[in-house]
């Protein structure tokens, strides 16, 4: 791990100057104009409408480790938001939420081995129900903009990603033994596995039942699709008009392009440009794209503050009862 912590720094380095560079192009001042027209009754509002979602995509973990011992609904909602609070508030750390999420979830009672695999199979739902939230995207935007270059060159993507799509599920338990198995060496190094065959094994043994891994993942969906209404509430508090549609487009290109986006850590100055480019397209201006994505990491604080002072909570009754 440590022989990344360069790369990671210097990804995060450059980041911040992009970021820098898009503040100076849109104009610092115009951009803080556009997020306080949000308000704090905004964000409130914002964090509050986002809770249920990432309560939700607990409840799609929880649907895969169900059957483990102590695996009880709000440990896996609380562990979610544990996790996601590592992951947004201290970015510098790519597996530290996972870490985090796995961590929480065995000091609630849950063993390490069930809470890691379950994990990873939850990962892999995650990001496979992004995929026709992506080509949704796509779809509208060539439905929006049918002779945009942009829209042309992407629409050739959603065959390719259907079929890519397709061919993993198709194919999920080959593809669960193979990737249980690269992924056992990673999870050693943030969880107290006792044997990586044993992780490996259980991913195997979640990825023969269908119901749960399917279910997780409609959950996932409904989770990325509720994006849209998400970025189209928050530019109507911002005081931008934006239809559903073309909200949908952003947040489904943005989506896609922090995928790519995983050596930067939070996507600091990805992040904001890629929501420059995308918000382009629909004629808003760099300043209200780059407050939208203010705002956007402002809700992420507001929720994974919460999030780390449960884990802490945690921890701390964890110490109390092994002095006890």
């Amino acid at each position: 791990m440590v022989r990344f912590a360069p790369v990671k720094l210097a990804a995060f380095a450059l980041g911040c100057a992009a970021l820098a560079w898009l503040l100076v192009y849109a104009g610092a001042g115009a951009v803080v104009q556009a997020a306080l027209r949000l308000g704090l009754t905004g964000l409130c509002i914002v964090a509050l409408l986002h809770a249920p979602v990432l309560a939700a995509m607990g409840i799609a973990w929880w649907n895969i480790g169900r059957d483990a011992s102590g695996a009880a609904l709000g440990k896996f909602v609380a562990a979610r938001f544990v996790r996601d609070a590592v992951s947004e508030v201290l970015p510098l750390s790519q597996l530290g939420g996972f870490a985090a999420g796995v961590r929480a979830l065995h000091l609630a009672g849950v063993s390490t081995l069930c809470a890691a695999a379950s994990m990873f199979a939850d990962l892999v739902a995650e990001f496979a129900a992004k995929l026709p939230y992506v080509v949704a995207g796509i779809a509208v935007l060539a439905y929006l903009r049918p002779w945009s270059a942009l829209a042309l060159s992407l629409l050739s993507l959603i065959a390719l990603m259907a079929a890519g799509g397709a061919a993993l599920f198709a194919l999920r338990r080959r593809v669960a033994l193979v990737s249980g198995r690269l992924a056992a060496t990673a999870a050693r190094r943030w969880a107290p596995l006792r044997s990586l065959e044993d992780f490996r094994q259980a991913v195997a043994r979640l990825a023969r039942h269908d119901r749960p891994l399917i279910a997780a993942f409609a959950i996932h969906a409904a989770c990325w699709f509720f994006g849209a209404v998400e970025t189209w509430i928050i530019f109507a508090l911002m005081g931008v008009e934006l239809g559903v549609s073309q909200a949908l487009v952003i947040d489904a290109l943005v989506s896609a392009l922090r995928t790519f986006a995983f050596l930067v850590p939070g996507a600091i100055g990805i992040q904001e440009g890629s929501y420059v480019a995308a918000c382009a397209l629909f004629g808003i201006g760099p300043a209200d794209a780059i407050a939208f994505s203010v705002v956007r990491r402002a809700r992420e604080l507001a929720l994974g503050a919460p999030g780390l002072a449960a884990w802490q909570w945690l921890e701390a009754r964890a110490v109390t009862r092994t002095e006890s």
